[in-house]
């Protein structure tokens, strides 16, 4: 079964995010924080939300719920309302936006390569097939 991807922001814009750049911080914290599975289609528990800002990552949302009860960012980060993501070092990949998919062409499907948290440089590459198909 297809899983529930991130969602993230570049420049004002909606994405789709391929990758979960959340699992590194996850996997260093003790004991390893572990949400409530409510959906087959999301077996990570949780949905990230990312913005693309000045070419820095930022974790800006948590969809999640641990025993039992609704948590976000703040409960994982100190009461901070986004985090820069200076964990997560290798590449994202991103859907194009709805506004980029136009006349049945085979849209890009970009890769954004960051390092420390800082966006190093971005990929288009033309998808395998069409987004939605």
């Amino acid at each position: 079964m297809d899983q529930l991807p991130e969602i993230i922001h570049i420049d004002g814009v909606l994405h789709v995010l391929y990758t979960t750049p959340l699992l590194p911080w996850l996997e260093q914290q003790q004991p390893v924080p572990e949400f409530d599975r409510r959906a087959p289609n999301c077996e990570r528990g949780y949905v990230g939300t990312w913005q693309l800002r000045e070419r820095q990552l930022y974790l800006t949302g948590i969809h999640a719920w641990r025993d039992g009860r609704y948590t976000g960012v703040a409960a994982l980060f100190d009461n901070r309302r986004e985090v820069a993501a200076d964990w997560f070092t290798g590449p994202l990949v991103v859907e194009p936006s709805a506004n980029e998919i136009a006349d049945g062409t085979l849209p890009k499907v970009r890769t954004l390569l960051i390092e420390s948290g800082r966006l190093t440089r971005s990929l288009d590459q033309p998808a395998a097939k069409p987004v939605g198909s």
